[in-house]
């Protein structure tokens, strides 16, 4: 079968985005003072900006096989991400705003298209120079701007960034 990659892989990317969703708001809430809270918490300032889901969606998509995989991989775990996360927000910190998680939902649309997009960067080399430009666009107003340049969370971008950067220069995921 073709596609069985792609298939044994939904599960794992539905489990990753439960987990990370968790995370994330763990992190938006996590008290300060010690070494597990404070990475923790720098954890839900990253997850607070772009940066990282850039990186994970373009991970995923340089993954999946083929460009319609792209997005339905990119989609599944997204919503698993939103639904962990809202969750979390609704039954431990016990605060949800509709309003919030009807955007983040209708988001999931422009997310698959990206994805279905950034897929392309194995074939078109300026459209990787592209995605490369705006990730490092994306990161520096991240870290800058969005997180107030606070230590920790800048050395989890970085380390992100050189994930990022490894992948998308990688031709070993170049689609021949």
């Amino acid at each position: 079968m073709k596609n069985k990659r792609e298939y044994m892989l939904l599960p794992i990317l539905i489990v990753l985005g439960i987990g990370v969703g968790f995370l994330a708001k763990a992190g938006d809430v996590a008290p300060q003072g010690n070494l597990v809270g404070n990475t923790l918490w720098s954890f839900g300032v990253v997850s607070t900006g772009f940066f990282i889901w850039v990186v994970i969606c373009t991970v995923i998509a340089i993954l999946s096989h083929d460009k319609i995989w792209s997005a339905v991989n990119i989609f599944l775990f997204l919503a698993a991400m939103i639904f962990a996360y809202y969750l979390y927000s609704h039954f431990i910190v016990g605060y949800l705003v509709w309003r919030v998680v009807k955007f983040w939902l209708v988001m999931l649309i422009p997310s698959m298209i990206l994805g279905f997009i950034v897929w392309h960067i194995k074939t078109i080399r300026i459209l990787k120079y592209i995605v490369i430009a705006l990730g490092t666009v994306i990161m520096i107003f991240d870290m800058l701007v969005l997180q107030g340049a606070i230590p920790i969370a800048m050395l989890i971008d970085i380390i992100l960034y050189v994930i990022f950067l490894v992948l998308v220069l990688s031709e070993r995921f170049r689609k021949t």
